[in-house]
This record gives C-alpha cells, sequence and structure tokens, in this order.
C-alpha cells in the first residue's frame, strides 16, 4: 500500500513551503499577535483568528498566551512531523524571493475518524500575517498543499466557523461546497459549516493558476475521471 505523503519543499510563483524551524519561533510569535490584534479590529467585518493561536482581548497577560500557544504550535508541529506515518503536514509559507515567514498552511494526508464515526479526509487549514492578506498568498498556498492531496483521493472534508468570512471565501474560491452545519465541533462548542471540496471541483476553480502545465495536465485527467464517477452516481441516486 502506497502512504498517501508530501515531497517538500513545495515551490508555487511566489511561495516556498516546507517544514517550521525552530528559528521560526519569533518571527512566528509575531504572526500570532498580528493575528489577534486584527481581530480586535475587524471581527464585526467576518475576520476570526486562527483557533491555534486565538486569545480574548480581556486575557491578563495575553502577549505572553499568545507566545505560548506559538511556542506550543511549533512544538506540535514537530510531534506530527516524526509520526509514522506521518499524517498530518502543518507547513511553512514563505516568500520566494525573502524567505519571510507569512503563515502556515496544514493538510492530513490520512484520514482520520471524526466525532461521528465517519471518516475525515484533508481537513485543510490556513493562517496568514494579515500583513501579507490581500495577494493571494493564501490561495496559493492551499493550491499548492491540496494539489499533493489530490493525486491520492478524490474528496476533500473541510469546516469553517460560520462567522469566518475570509476562510469560506477561500474555501469556496478553491472548488468547495457546503453540505451541512454542526453545532458543536472538534474546536469545542464552536459552530462549523462543513464543506466538501472534490477533485473535478479543485481543478475547475480558481486555483490551477497556481499549477505548472504539465503536472495540471496529469491532474485535469483525473479531475475528468472524477466528475464522471460522481455524475453517473448522481444520476443513480435519481432515478
Amino acid at each position: 500500500m502506497t502512504i498517501p505523503e508530501i515531497k517538500l519543499p513545495l515551490e508555487t510563483p511566489n511561495l516556498i513551503i516546507d517544514e517550521f524551524k525552530t528559528s521560526d519561533y519569533n518571527r512566528l510569535c509575531e504572526i500570532a499577535k498580528n493575528i489577534n490584534l486584527k481581530a480586535d479590529a475587524d471581527n464585526s467585518k467576518g475576520y476570526m483568528p486562527f483557533y491555534h493561536f486565538q486569545v480574548d482581548k480581556d486575557t491578563p497577560k495575553r502577549d505572553t498566551v499568545i507566545t505560548q500557544k506559538a511556542s506550543a504550535f511549533l512544538i506540535r508541529s514537530e510531534r506530527e512531523r516524526n509520526e509514522e506515518p506521518r499524517a498530518v503536514y502543518r507547513l511553512a509559507m514563505r516568500l520566494k524571493d525573502e524567505g519571510t515567514l507569512i503563515g502556515n498552511v496544514t493538510i492530513n494526508m490520512l484520514p482520520e475518524i471524526g466525532e461521528n464515526g465517519k471518516l475525515i479526509f484533508g481537513d485543510r487549514g490556513c493562517c496568514l500575517d494579515p500583513d501579507y492578506g490581500g495577494r493571494g498568498y493564501a490561495t496559493e498556498a492551499v493550491t499548492a498543499v491540496s494539489h499533493e492531496y489530490f493525486k491520492y483521493y478524490d474528496k476533500m472534508d473541510i469546516t469553517a466557523h460560520p462567522n469566518n468570512a475570509h476562510s469560506r471565501k477561500l474555501i469556496t474560491r478553491t472548488g468547495g461546497e457546503e453540505i451541512g452545519f454542526r453545532a458543536a465541533s472538534a474546536y469545542g462548542d464552536e459552530p462549523r459549516v462543513l464543506y466538501e471540496i472534490r477533485c473535478d471541483k479543485f481543478y475547475n476553480s480558481e486555483a490551477p493558476k497556481f499549477i505548472p502545465p504539465e503536472p495540471l495536465k496529469k491532474a485535469l485527467e483525473k479531475a475528468k475521471r472524477v466528475e464522471k464517477k460522481y455524475s453517473y452516481i448522481i444520476k443513480l441516486a435519481r432515478e
């Protein structure tokens, strides 16, 4: 049996996606603080902080708590990297020209059992320093890991907080379709909107513009097969 994996680093037009390093700690703390400050200012506009870094505004010694969360995040990424077989790829997002760390993109390359006993595939996530928002970097990063993921699978499961307009837009921009709602989740009492991204929908979204022509050609051939399969399943269900 082939174990799904991602061969790193990944390169996109503007980014290098690779493993986190211990030396990323100070910069990751900056990103975590920036994310919380952005949420303080723009929460009503549909911006929500990355849940791993989220710290309430009135928390005593808030900056200290945020840095502790950044440290725990790096430790977690290291632990996941050393698991065999490796399931979670919690990766650093860096600018190609400067090497500056600007965020994180995560994907689970092995299915896990959800709260309802069903297998969950993919569970992609992303966070970006808000100072680098609005330039397409998040779309570029999730496209890169999704392309690797769809070499092995036909569909991906993903969730977002109903008030997180930025996250939901990113999901739909890369082929996601809303399929349900959950009042509570693995994130505690936090509600989640449930999405599914099929391989064929992904490759018919905005995402492929970040994929080189030759790999894209091969991926589109698979996407056509997946589209045909799901069309047949839907037809049978309607008969």
